[in-house]
């Protein structure tokens, strides 16, 4: 299993065993008890083994460059993600929703595109059966027939070859005693 580097808490700077989902921030057990979970705001926060939140930790929050806060709403109107204070100044009126709101919606419509996909993916394959089975018993059959069709027509043509030659042969031989008689 990958180790996880050590990380402070965010309090009183010591190694932290906690980590709070909410606040993203590092806990000591002390400081989660203390001061953390002394905070209303904080009270209802989901905080867990800091070894369980893994990659979590050490993934930076996106954050706005206009006021840099996090991105908390998605701007229909404008296409991008906002902050809090975003909402009041640049995208006053505009129509916004959560972020996660907008990312379950995504989430569906990506569901549905594979679904969609893969039925389709599913009729090709049939298709490709169809086009192996009865098509390329169609297709060696047509062969067969074209090659036996060359075989005949080439064995005529040799025929017909053969009698000219057979023709000119006994032309030239008759011709020849002929000639023979009259000397």
């Amino acid at each position: 299993m990958a180790q996880i580097p050590s990380n402070n808490c965010a309090f009183c700077n010591k190694i932290a065993a906690l980590y709070c989902y909410d606040c993203q921030q590092c806990l000591c057990s002390t400081c989660k008890k203390n001061n953390h979970d002394i905070v209303a705001v904080c009270r209802d926060h989901k905080v867990g083994d800091i070894h369980k939140a893994g990659n979590r930790i050490y993934k930076s929050v996106p954050t706005c460059e206009a006021h840099n806060k996090e991105f908390l709403y998605y701007c229909g109107k404008c296409d991008c993600l906002i902050c809090k204070e975003c909402i009041t100044c640049s995208h006053n009126g505009h129509i916004t929703k959560e972020i996660k709101n907008i990312a379950d919606i995504c989430r569906q419509n990506v569901i549905r595109l594979i679904n969609k996909l893969n039925s389709k993916v599913e009729e090709i394959k049939e298709s490709l059966k169809t086009i192996d089975g009865s098509h390329s018993l169609q297709i060696q059959s047509d062969c067969n027939s074209y090659i036996q069709n060359v075989e005949k027509t080439s064995h005529e043509i040799y025929m017909i070859i053969d009698r000219y030659k057979l023709i000119n042969l006994t032309t030239a031989s008759d011709f020849r005693e002929n000639e023979e008689q009259d000397l």
